[in-house]
């Protein structure tokens, strides 16, 4: 068997594929995957009943009521942890400052 020169073989692979589309075409073919219209939204709201919503409110209303408990223990427990910290250094400031006074005795512990 003979071998196929290569023009012999760019021949058949440029059947095989066909013609690349211009550039317009390729511009035309972009323009128009945008041209569908948006699906429309349905409200998610109005399907509800009116008891339906009163509870989704409540539940609303409930979870922001816990988020405050919830800041206002965080403060609360800061608030005594730097009120811990300023008694703490004041109480020991005062043990050394009044085992340095003359005008008061030691103290005895028994």
């Amino acid at each position: 068997m003979a071998g196929k020169s290569q023009a012999a073989g760019w021949n058949e692979d440029e059947d095989a594929f066909g013609p690349l589309p211009t550039y317009m075409e390729l511009a035309m073919a972009a323009a128009s995957a945008h041209d569908t219209p948006p699906a429309p939204k349905t409200p998610r709201l109005s399907a509800l009943s009116v008891v339906e919503k009163l509870v989704a409110v409540g539940i609303v209303c409930l979870a922001f009521y816990g988020m405050a408990l919830i800041g206002c223990g965080l403060f609360l427990k800061a608030e005594a942890k730097r009120t811990g910290f300023l008694t703490q250094q004041m109480m020991s400031a005062q043990i050394q400052y009044a085992d340095l006074d003359t005008r008061f005795p030691p103290r005895v512990i028994n």
